[in-house]
């Protein structure tokens, strides 16, 4: 059963979840012949000010 969790900087609207949950879970049944009822997509929308890349928040 595979669990994915999509971590992002920022939001993103519903509709593009739902589009970006279709191709993991495409991608996983292709590659991986995972059946679609079993995998489990997250979405973790992280504040700018709560992420960091080489030392700098990206709220900077």
């Amino acid at each position: 059963m595979p669990y994915v969790n999509v971590k992002l900087a920022g939001s993103l609207p519903r509709e593009q979840k739902a589009k970006i949950a279709e191709e993991i879970t495409a991608t996983l049944q292709r590659h991986a012949n995972k059946p679609p009822q079993y995998t489990y997509i997250t979405f973790e929308e992280v504040a700018y000010e709560d992420w960091a890349i080489a030392g700098k928040l990206l709220d900077e």
